[in-house]
């Protein structure tokens, strides 16, 4: 935003989606809000027109399937629109979680790799060893409790 214009006042910005996740949440909230009302008369207005697409007539010519793929052929973008609202929604969410996720929490993740590199580096150059956990030693084979089986070595099998 340049500095002669004046902030708009009720208008979202990129500015304040960044400004955490709280106005975020606000954000995709109001759109849900907004939209809710308007997904769910176009889902019922969607069922009412198939039910009045399905009740009108045959046509004069028609073959016995050719009523029922006209009135799919014509609800088709209708419910494509409704599923474009839904999807919007998803969409909302899903953005919300990336934006977290890479802006947020990708840059700490990284600040944390690179004091860990850099403690690394600074215990090579101090001639420092790491300190390494000692081998564990094989503990020999436990004898078979079930006497079923104990006449089979299976380490010969094996």
């Amino acid at each position: 935003m340049s500095n002669d214009k004046q902030p708009r006042k009720g208008v979202w910005t990129p500015d304040l989606l960044a400004e955490g996740p709280e106005k975020r949440r606000v954000f995709i909230e109001q759109r849900r809000q907004y939209l809710a009302p308007l997904l769910a008369e176009m889902k019922a207005l969607a069922g009412e027109l198939d039910a009045d697409i399905a009740e009108r007539p045959a046509l004069y010519g028609d073959l016995p399937w050719s009523a029922r793929l006209r009135a799919k052929k014509t609800m088709k973008p209708f419910k494509e629109a409704v599923e474009d609202l839904e999807e919007f929604l998803e969409h909302l969410t899903a953005y919300a979680a990336r934006y977290k996720a890479l802006y947020e929490e990708l840059p700490e993740e990284r600040a944390e790799k690179k004091e860990a590199k850099q403690r690394v580096r600074e215990l090579k150059a101090g001639g420092q060893q790491q300190i390494t956990a000692p081998q564990p030693e094989a503990e020999p084979p436990v004898a078979d409790p079930s006497p079923l089986f104990s006449h089979l070595d299976i380490r010969k099998i094996g």
